[in-house]
């Protein structure tokens, strides 16, 4: 299939095709923390993630965040939102220029419609869509979903039809889905929050699922 083909499943509601090709540039670290977090054995582990994994997904989160910051159009350098930038280093100075990718004092020409550059149709063995995951962990669940609801937010912006930059106010509703990333990672995550789990699932029982205690196998005369 071709990268253009519309989103499956949890992405059936993206739009893959646009102008703005900073947005694509946004969703790039996304996509990096995406991988990072579906090939992180940390996140089989039913019983939570320790604080090295917290700490590596929070640092990919802070860089999406980053990258927001910068295909942001704020030449008033208004406030773009630090929660993100503070829970890692709340020493960290974020310089934002006013304008990152060049001028803005000059009507720029209109670009051409793109196609978003990541096959988020299944095709992609790095971007595999719900259908071919097996995620045993609750934790990765809720964090896979958040993060897969944030790019699809990011190809519906109505910035999409802008050649370059996305506006303030859709900076600030990415920033909304940031924030609820944190918020997981800071409920779900570290060895404080790890929870011992005694036995296996259904699906690893080695004698089959009907072997489990607790599940009826009797059947009718």
């Amino acid at each position: 299939m071709p990268i253009g083909d519309p989103g499956k499943e949890q992405f059936r509601r993206a739009i893959v095709t646009m102008r703005n090709l900073h947005i694509a540039a946004a969703l790039s670290p996304l996509f990096t923390m995406r991988a990072e977090l579906l090939a992180n054995d940390e996140l089989s582990d039913r019983g939570g993630f320790d604080d090295p994994t917290k700490d590596h997904l929070v640092n990919l989160l802070v860089h999406c965040d980053r990258w927001r910051r910068r295909v942001t159009h704020n030449p008033d350098n208004e406030s773009l939102g630090d929660k993100i930038e503070v829970a890692i280093d709340s020493n960290t100075s974020l310089e934002v220029g006013a304008n990152p990718f060049g001028g803005d004092d000059i009507q720029n020409q209109s670009g051409g419609l793109i196609d978003l550059p990541f096959a988020v149709d299944g095709s992609d063995p790095d971007i595999p869509i719900q259908s071919q995951l097996k995620l045993k962990s609750t934790h990765a669940i809720v964090l896979l979903g958040a993060l897969d609801k944030t790019i699809v937010a990011w190809t519906r912006l109505n910035s999409r039809d802008r050649t370059r930059f996305i506006t303030r106010y859709d900076s600030m509703r990415i920033y909304g889905h940031y924030q609820e990333i944190l918020g997981y990672l800071d409920a779900f995550g570290g060895d404080l929050n790890r929870v011992d789990i005694a036995q296996v699932l259904p699906s690893e029982e080695p004698l089959g699922p009907n072997d489990s205690p607790n599940r009826r196998t009797e059947s009718a005369g």
